[in-house]
């Protein structure tokens, strides 16, 4: 095997697609080294790092579906050890978002994220707003919720198995994840079959370890033929940037910029990725000349 072909095998990547009689579709991930790096880079325990794998996995899912650089932000907050998570994934393969822990957690949740609400939306190019549904969350796993949101806002039935595994050492070993979706015509029996497939599939952790891809999941699962319509390497990757954050700093206004100066507080944190940025002075001069010109 070439080096190449290795390191493509070796990718994360999500593949789609769709029975040849057009009854069903699916999306498959191998999300392993995506996962672990949010999980490296925002320092993550195992609590939040499964459940923001899991989140980040079923983002990538949902956006395979869209086009480009049209995107899908899921964001759940609840009342558990986990406050919120947010994921944002474009269809394109980039991925990022974060976890945050509660500080006044209910003592009562049964679950990471407790009771709460799941907010789904889809950046599209065709409307000038994002289309967002929201739904209550029913067990707080992100898996289950999300499968629920999709039943209930978006009145699609849906599977998703969305698998975070570790090592001895609690960093993320592997990751995968697998999203199928009836479509209009499809006769309730072959659904339940599917279904049914989904549920005794087993570990797709396992799946990925024995050296199946994510085409060969879905061959797995989807009944008859199937023709793959697409496959995308996705990677975690934030936008951020200083001009980035510099720009957003010019809405504050003078005095406050003036203020950040004095008071020393000159490290920028990106909350998606965790990157570190410093204002130099030369930096705090820039912003203050740009801020006059635009007083005047």
């Amino acid at each position: 095997m070439s080096d190449v072909k290795k390191m493509w095998q070796d990718r994360d990547k999500v593949v789609r697609a769709i029975t040849q009689d057009g009854f069903f579709r699916a999306t498959a991930i191998k999300s392993t080294n995506l996962v672990r790096m949010a999980q490296e880079m925002h320092g993550l325990e195992p609590l939040r790092a499964i459940i923001l794998g899991r989140a980040l996995t079923g983002a990538a899912l949902l956006a395979s579906f869209l086009k480009g650089e049209e995107r899908v932000v899921v964001h759940l907050d609840g009342n558990g050890p986990i406050s919120s998570v947010y994921a944002e994934a474009l269809q394109l393969g980039e991925v990022r978002g974060y976890a945050n822990l509660n500080a006044t957690p209910d003592p009562e949740a049964s679950s990471p994220l407790g009771e709460g609400i799941v907010k789904v939306s889809k950046v599209l190019y065709e409307k000038f707003e994002p289309v967002t549904g929201i739904v209550e969350m029913r067990r707080g796993d992100v898996t289950t919720d999300l499968s629920h949101y999709l039943t209930q806002s978006e009145q699609i039935p849906s599977a998703f198995i969305i698998d975070v595994a570790f090592d001895e050492h609690d960093t993320v070993r592997q990751a995968a994840g697998l999203l199928v979706q009836a479509l209009p015509g499809a006769r309730p029996e072959d659904i339940f079959k599917v279904y049914d497939l989904v549920d005794y599939l087993g570990s797709l952790s396992e799946f990925i370890d024995g050296g199946f891809t994510p085409e060969e999941i879905l061959r797995q699962v989807l009944p008859g033929e199937i023709d793959i319509t697409s496959q995308t390497p996705v990677d975690f990757f934030c936008r951020c940037s200083m001009d980035r954050f510099k720009g957003m700093l010019m809405t504050l206004g003078l005095d406050e910029v003036n203020a950040m100066q004095e008071e020393k507080q000159n490290e920028l944190v990106c909350q998606y990725c965790s990157k570190r940025y410093h204002l130099t002075d030369t930096d705090f001069e820039e912003l203050r000349s740009k801020l006059l010109i635009t007083r005047n």
